[in-house]
């Protein structure tokens, strides 16, 4: 006899269920959350925020040709692995090393949990 698992009809939900709908579903390292949007900004955006989007767009197509080439690929696992043990010992040692002491990520103490972020943060860093 086949065993059967039946599948949560919330499973795979992600996004809002309508246009006005404030509460917004997401998926994060294998995780749903929900979340609600408090005063959302409906301006205009500002130039350098433009300019910071496109900069961010650009960084997550080339993660994802560095992501598609197996021998670059190999090379950011290293360097993810090795960015991983030092974060273990020293967070903040972790994050100068790798995104130096200006950055966002030593600023405020962020450890990259995934390849692909980690990924992006470097490729943002070296624009």
């Amino acid at each position: 006899m086949a065993s059967v698992t039946p599948a949560s009809p919330f499973e795979s939900m992600s996004g809002k269920l309508s246009r006005n709908e404030r509460i917004v579903m997401r998926t994060r390292n294998g995780r749903m959350h929900a979340y609600a949007i408090h005063n959302p900004y409906t301006g205009p955006l500002a130039e350098s925020r433009k300019k910071a989007i496109s900069a961010f767009a650009e960084a997550v197509k080339q993660c994802k040709v560095e992501m598609g080439e197996a021998e670059r690929l190999a090379y950011w696992q290293g360097q993810y692995a090795e960015y991983k043990k030092l974060a273990n010992k020293n967070l903040n040692r972790a994050n100068r090393r790798f995104f130096g002491d200006n950055s966002t990520a030593a600023a405020q103490g962020k450890f990259y949990s995934t390849l692909r972020g980690f990924i992006i943060a470097q490729l943002r860093k070296e624009s």
